[in-house]
This record gives structure tokens, sequence and C-alpha cells, in this order.
């Protein structure tokens, strides 16, 4: 770890920011991309169950034939989504938690917004105006609905093309991108008011717990009895934020550690010293969560009232317990490794954003819809091979042929390579 920071009030400083920014350098992180693979396989999975029968699903009358696949199916794959967003605050709050806590250099903010857009919009733009000139065509009532989705706001406006259900988390995650960087200067002005890198990490963890408690509270008004089910509202960003806010917190939790070897805080010591046993709590949280008191588990059902005030702090505790070992400044565990590393998921990750564009599509073509009108159900198996197989093959498409370019423009105007990585410290003496 990195020798202890340097404060930035000598002279030159000004608003707290450091006269002598500290170095760093990009480094790839490929247990990420394996768990980022797995969030993405686990959608797949579970949508594809949904198109299938599998899980229970009281207002079409689905009834699966077996209800403890049901449970088991709908359990081990409700955090897929939590994960993406978490990952989402991990990777692009760290730049950020590193300037606040070890003054290291602040981000720009015009590469910030070049490398989220030519990250996601690419790959989006193909897919979508592919669907609005096929099976969702009769949903785009102008051009102007058209735009919207384009500008990945189509979520706002209450009706989303067929083929495209599933990217309604496109415009939560722009909103995040949106809101990340005046929090991280809010944040930046509240940590330096201590020099101690401790001090600044427990500062920034606060206001992260706020962000916490809002997405519950949140989420628990935007499912009262008095909306309808399916409400908008429910989808807004608070909603999911608290996800994000862990991968925030983990990014903080990191930077501070990666800074100096007193600011290994609270639990995350825990984590250092056993990074293995903590996905072990994760599946054994997971196991008793299928005996949940409140209800709900092995459904795709909207969540009552009691289903948020229960199920919500489980899966923020869920996404800690899987990502945490994996953010760990130099510690790492051997199992979690050598599953995550394997070369077939790491490839599954670098094509992982196409396959989650594709695969609803890929569930029309196959089964007509994403859900059965009439009762009758494809063979699940099979239309998780077709989904899975379907997807795969149109991500590396879109992969190869929009993505990978569009990412080759990264370094365009000096911004950052075009490869995946993030920013950790470098060694000083």
């Amino acid at each position: 770890m990195a020798a202890d920071i340097v404060s930035g009030s000598g002279p030159g400083a000004k608003d707290g920011e450091p006269t002598h920014p500290r170095n760093t350098k990009r480094q790839y992180f490929p247990e990420l991309q394996g768990i980022r693979a797995i969030a993405v396989l686990a959608v797949i999975i579970v949508h594809a169950g949904l198109t299938a029968g599998q899980l229970e699903l009281g207002f079409m009358n689905y009834r699966p034939s077996s209800m403890a696949f049901a449970v088991v199916l709908e359990r081990f794959t409700r955090e897929s989504l939590p994960i993406l967003f978490a990952l989402s605050g991990f990777l692009l709050y760290r730049p950020f938690a590193l300037n606040a806590i070890a003054d290291a250099k602040k981000p720009d903010l015009g590469a910030y917004a070049w490398r989220r857009t030519l990250r996601i919009v690419p790959a989006f733009w193909l897919v979508a105006i592919i669907m609005m000139l096929t099976i969702g065509r009769d949903m785009v009532t102008g051009f102007w609905f058209a735009v919207k989705v384009l500008l990945m706001q189509h979520a706002w406006q209450g009706a989303i093309p067929s083929g495209l259900e599933s990217t309604w988390s496109m415009t939560t995650e722009v909103a995040f991108y949106v809101f990340l960087p005046p929090f991280a200067w809010l944040a930046a002005k509240f940590a330096r008011r201590t020099a101690d890198p401790a001090g600044r990490a427990r500062r920034i963890l606060v206001l992260i717990g706020l962000l916490i408690l809002i997405g519950y509270a949140f989420s628990v008004w935007t499912h009262r009895a008095s909306l309808p089910p399916w409400s908008p509202d429910g989808q807004w960003p608070p909603a999911w934020i608290g996800y994000l806010a862990v991968g925030m917190a983990l990014a903080t939790l990191s930077a501070a550690a990666e800074t100096s070897p007193n600011a290994v805080l609270g639990p995350y010591r825990l984590v250092a010293k056993y990074p293995g046993w903590c996905w072990g709590a994760a599946l054994i949280v997971t196991i008793l969560f299928c005996f949940s008191p409140v209800g709900g588990q092995g459904t795709a059902d909207y969540p009552t009232v009691a289903n948020i005030l229960f199920d919500q702090p489980i899966d923020l505790l869920l996404v800690f317990l899987l990502m945490a070992p994996l953010t760990v400044p130099g510690v790492r565990s051997k199992a979690l490794n050598t599953v995550l590393t394997v070369k077939p998921l790491q490839f599954i990750g670098k094509i992982s954003y196409g396959m989650f564009l594709w695969h609803i599509p890929f569930l029309y073509f196959w089964a007509g819809g994403l859900l059965s009108m009439d009762g009758t159900f494809p063979n699940y198996p099979l239309t998780l091979v077709i989904v899975l197989g379907g997807s795969f093959l149109a991500a590396l498409v879109s992969y190869y042929l929009v993505e990978k370019p569009a990412l080759r423009l990264r370094n365009t105007f000096g911004k950052a390579s075009s490869q995946p990585s993030m920013p950790v410290l470098t060694s000083t003496t």
C-alpha cells in the first residue's frame, strides 16, 4: 500500500485541492470482469425462466410446475442487476475517491463523459434502431418518441418499444452518471476538512450511507398500496441508488486502504483477512432468503411494502458480500480468482453489454414475446440455450463491428486507454 497522503493545504492549494497531486496508473482487474459476466448471465437466465413459465406471476395466472425450482431461480439471480449498478458505482467513483482521500489527480469530467458515451451509446443505438424498425415499430408514436429512446430517456415516457424492456435500466444508469460528479465534489469538500485518510473516508461513507437510506425510503414510498403495480415511479433512479451507493462505499473503502495501512476500516478488515469467506456467507444468506417470512420468493410479482422493507436490506448485504472481496487492494482469494478469471468467463464479460442488450430481442424472436398470453410456454432449457446462444452471437457482432471501434476513440483528445481499467496509486518512496 502507498504511503500516507500529502496534505492539500500548502501554498498554491485552493478549495482543499492538493498542491502536488498523487500519481496514478491504470490497472485491469479481471475479477470485476468475471463478476460482470456472471451478473449478465444471471439476468438472461431469469428472464428466460419468466418467458418459459418457470416463475410465479399472479396477475397472469402463471403457476410454475416446480415451486422449489422457481424459488431457487429467483433467489439466486435476483442480485444480478444490483451487482451491475454496484459495479458502476465502484468503477466510476473510485477515481473521485482517490482524489478526495489520497489527493490523487482530479478526474477530468470531459474525459469521464466521453468514456461513458463511447461505452454505452453505440451498441445501444444499434439495438434500439433495429427494434424500433422491427418488433417495436408499432409503439413508436413519432420523431420525438424515437429521440427519447436514443437519448436513453424512454423509461420516463411510460412506453418502451418491444425488445427494449430491460433497457429501462439504461435510463437509470445515465441518471447515475450525471449524479455522480456533483456528489463526488460535495463529498470531497466534506472529506477534506481533515487530512487523515481514515477520517476522510469516514466522512464520505456518512454521505454514502445517506444515499442508501434515501433509496430505501423511496423504494418503500413507491410501493405503497395507493400506487398501481409496476408504476414507473418504482423504476426511478432513487429506487436503485442504494446499490450504486454500495459500489461507491466499496470504492471509498478500497481507496482508503490503498492510501494508508491505517485506513483499512471496520468490516473491510475482515474482508481483507478472509476474502473467500464473504461468498460463503453470501451463499448461507441466500439459502436462508429462500425461506423469507414475508413471501415473494419464486415470483415475478410486484413487491409489496413488506417485501421491500424486509428484502432490500438483505439485497444490499448480499451485493456487499459478493463485491467486497474483489475490491481490497493487493488481496485476492485464490478460489474466487480461479473462478472469476477463467478465459470463457472473461470473454463473456468483454461482450456482456451486448448480451444484455440483445437477450430480450431473442426472447421475442424465439417465443413471440416475453409473457405467454394463452398459458402455453416454450421448453425452458431449449429457450435458455437459444437465447444465450443468440445473444452471444449478436454481442460478438456488436462488439467487433460497433463497440470495439468506438472504444478505440477513448484515447482521442488524450483521454484514456481503450482497454478496461481503473486508476490505482503508484508506489511512492
